[in-house]
Order: C-alpha cells, then structure tokens, then sequence
C-alpha cells in the first residue's frame, strides 16, 4: 500500500477505536511502514510518556522486507518469500505489529478496522 491518505486514515481510525480500552493515561505511538507491493505494516507503541506521535517510514518492497528491517522476535529467518492475506496480528511487549496483506479496499475499511480492534482486544483479553 503506497497511499499516505489511506494509511494515515487506518492509523486515526485504529487508535479512535482501541482508545476506549485503554487506561487515561495510556498513548500510542505509531510508525507506519508502507510497501511497495501489497499491504503495510503498523506499529503501535503503548507508552505512558504522552506520546502520540506517528511517523511514516521509507518505502520497503515487501511485507517481509518490513519484517526484516524492524526489530521483532515473532517470525525469524529469511523473511523476504514470505506473503501475507488479510490481516495477522503480532504481540510483543507494549506493542502491536498489524500486517496488512493485501490491498483489498474491504481490507482498509472502516468496519475492517474496527473488526481488527475487536481481535486485538479478544486477542489481550485472553478470549477466542
């Protein structure tokens, strides 16, 4: 997903909608990173520091380029072959890892974004 409107748009409506579970005091702290070829990858930092911040990372090929290039302990190895569909979900400490596989618009639609809320929050609380 090369487009910054969209992806900026699925940051704004992701975290207007995890707000409401989450302490007062609780921000988060977002770096997109945008992919040539299809999907992205969101990561969203839980601080207590006030900061809400959200950056835009350059441009990878792929999902698994992405994957590569941040710090996570989730999937290891050759990361570069490996393609993704819809959307999967990596927990890790304060932060959530969303990887978007595809460019699907039902993909990045409002009610897709409340529908990964609702597994992210299931997923935290434990609950299928």
């Amino acid at each position: 997903m090369k487009k910054s409107s969209k992806l900026k748009k699925y940051n704004e409506l992701f975290k207007r909608n995890i707000t409401s579970y989450l302490a007062p005091d609780v921000a988060i702290k977002t770096t997109i990173y945008p992919v040539e070829g299809q999907g992205a990858v969101f990561e969203f930092e839980f601080n207590k520091d006030s900061d809400n911040s959200e950056t835009i990372s350059r441009m990878r090929p792929t999902v698994g380029r992405v994957l590569s290039d941040i710090p996570q302990n989730l999937i290891g190895g050759n990361t570069e072959g490996i393609t993704f569909g819809g959307t999967n979900l990596l927990m890790e400490g304060n932060r959530i890892l969303i990887i978007k596989g595809e460019d699907d618009p039902e993909q990045w639609s409002g009610n897709a974004v409340q529908d990964d809320v609702r597994r992210v929050v299931s997923t935290s609380q434990g609950s299928k």
